[in-house]
């Protein structure tokens, strides 16, 4: 996909070197050349501008190959595809385009004057009337440009919002979770079932095309899976969303080889579905306790799976001196983020397994004579299958095995009744054992060599971005720092902050180079800085465009910029 973007980001320069060096031919043929002086002296006389409006592009994008991380994996192939793209444009400009603008002008009488048509007439003209007045008072008009340029990308810098990736419609919403984890296959398919129901009675025949489910696993954002018998997995499968605008209705269908519009019939978003879908079912599949007042549902999120590099929009990650303060850290944090609007799907990796209960033999079950091991030899054809022998008949091998039938319904583990080794009492469990209910949990993650829990969730990115989030629980994080608590931001934030720091860096650098290239043509340091000044309007037009279309600045965004300013130092090479 990358790729090729950058070749349509490189397609409208490849062009501009070739109008440039073709212009020019054209003006030595005007002045009375042949072709073939016009083909030579055109294309030198432009050579050392072009090459340098080449280089100028080429050092914008060059250093994203510094980004490091995931990001830097994903965008290491854009400066290298137009790099190497701007670079052959130059071998086609200069050695190809004069060849075949020779032959062409060889061909049939040249016509020196051409007409221009009227609409050009007037943007000149125009454009001409509003230099004429500007040079006029030119020191006031150049004072007045720069302060609009500085307060203007001032103001827009304040009020544009920045996340990773934007929002993109899909054709399928994800609804994930997790029952008790003591609950069989069937059992969570039982729960499953009603789920499933629901959504096929709420959901309009307009907006998805089918319901799948697959019980035993469970998809995290971050693109891992878990397995287990209390998991599940719901895809709701959308229909292609119809068309929105001018271009999708009229222009689309028309040009377009393979369109097919039958499936075109959802009128609402992703997006918009899953948060009828979130206040609906999710929510109060969230409240929904059995008869001991234990939840049914120990985990349950709907989600529109985005495209992106991060797992989770908020992850921040806690090491504490011991297991309690852990949990009560992840219980603040979350609280925390429940109170605030637009953020969803809050949870942690902190998830006890099956409560495990530990049997110790007491003084008085070590007078009788009893061990661990004769205890657990004794359990277990009351608790398990328990092998006791083995024989032969007819058929051939058959084993012994003894169980309770009743052990799963009515056994009371302290009234278990087990012989002494003697053979001459007879005594209950709970008196010569005594009882440890304790859970564990279901994974432990590590980094760095310390138990880490992490707790993340989902924001809606028109209500709320993940930086103004973080900007919220911040001072609960400087306190529980202040506890003792290690915090670790992960996710979007951390992503952010490290693509910032590079992209800044990444800025100077290819400031510099531009810089440097510019002095080497021009032999001049007043040149280049009057050049390099028109970049700082092009990110006003660039944040102003964003705000007035209503989204936020993306990373996508930004790499449209570092373009802009390769376009714009053209433009200021071409002027001068």
């Amino acid at each position: 996909m990358l790729t090729l973007l950058g070749a349509l980001i490189a397609l409208g320069m490849l062009v501009d070197e070739a109008i440039v060096v073709a212009e020019n031919i054209f003006r030595h043929m005007e002045m009375g050349k042949t072709p073939r002086e016009a083909a030579i002296d055109g294309s030198a006389e432009m050579f050392p501008a072009v090459l340098t409006a080449t280089l100028t592009t080429v050092f914008a994008f060059l250093p994203l190959l510094l980004m490091s991380g995931q990001m830097g994996l994903f965008m290491k192939v854009l400066p290298v595809m137009i790099s190497v793209l701007l670079l052959s444009s130059l071998f086609e400009a200069f050695y190809f385009l004069p060849l075949h603008a020779k032959e062409f002008f060889s061909m049939g009488k040249f016509q020196k004057e051409q007409e221009r048509s009227a609409f050009w007439d007037r943007m000149i003209a125009l454009y001409d009337s509003i230099l004429k007045r500007l040079l006029q008072t030119k020191k006031r008009s150049l004072a007045i440009l720069v302060l609009f340029i500085l307060l203007a990308t001032a103001g827009m810098a304040k009020i544009t919002k920045f996340q990773l990736f934007p929002e993109f419609d899909t054709t399928q919403i994800y609804i994930n979770g997790k029952v008790d984890i003591n609950s069989k296959l069937e059992d969570t398919e039982a729960l499953i079932v009603q789920v499933e129901k629901s959504l096929l009675e709420k959901l309009p025949k307009s907006e998805a095309a089918s319901v799948t489910s697959v019980i035993g696993m469970m998809f995290n954002p971050d693109q891992s899976f878990e397995l287990g018998d209390n998991l599940f997995q719901i895809f709701i499968n959308l229909h292609e969303r119809a068309p929105q605008n001018f271009f999708d209705k009229y222009i689309n269908p028309v040009f377009s080889l393979e369109y097919d519009g039958s499936d075109m019939i959802r009128l609402h978003k992703a997006q918009e579905i899953v948060k009828e879908i979130q206040k609906d079912i999710v929510d109060p599949l969230r409240k929904k306790k059995l008869s001991n007042g234990t939840l049914v549902f120990q985990e349950i999120n709907a989600y529109v799976q985005q495209t992106g590099i991060v797992g989770h929009d908020i992850e921040i990650g806690l090491v504490a001196p011991d297991p309690q303060k852990s949990m009560s850290s992840i219980v603040r944090l979350k609280e925390a983020l429940k109170a605030i609007d637009g953020v969803h799907d809050i949870g942690d990796n902190a998830k006890e397994g099956v409560r495990e209960l530990k049997l110790r033999v007491n003084e008085y079950g070590q007078q009788l004579g009893f061990s661990e091991g004769y205890i657990t030899k004794s359990l277990k054809g009351t608790l398990l299958k328990a092998e006791y022998g083995k024989m032969f008949n007819d058929t051939g091998l058959v084993r012994i095995r003894i169980e309770d039938p009743e052990k799963d319904r009515s056994m009371q583990i302290e009234s278990v009744r087990l012989t002494t080794p003697n053979g001459k009492q007879i005594v209950r469990l709970s008196d010569i054992c005594d009882f440890h209910y304790e859970k564990s949990f279901v994974k432990i993650f590590k980094e760095d060599g310390e138990r880490m829990r992490s707790v993340f969730a989902r924001v809606d990115s028109k209500t709320i971005l993940a930086t103004e989030v973080m900007e919220k629980v911040r001072p609960l994080l400087k306190e529980l720092e202040e506890e003792g608590v290690k915090v670790v931001i992960k996710g979007e934030e951390k992503e952010n902050k490290q693509m910032k720091k590079e992209m800044s860096e990444a800025a100077l650098i290819a400031i510099f180079l531009i810089f440097i290239s510019l002095v080497w043509m021009f032999n001049s340091l007043v040149l280049p800085l009057i050049v390099i000044s028109t970049i700082p309007l092009s990110i006003v037009g660039a944040l102003a465009g964003n705000y007035l279309l209503g989204i936020n600045m993306t990373m996508p965004g930004v790499m449209g910029i570092i373009g802009l300013a390769g376009v714009v130092v053209n433009d200021g090479l071409i002027m001068l």
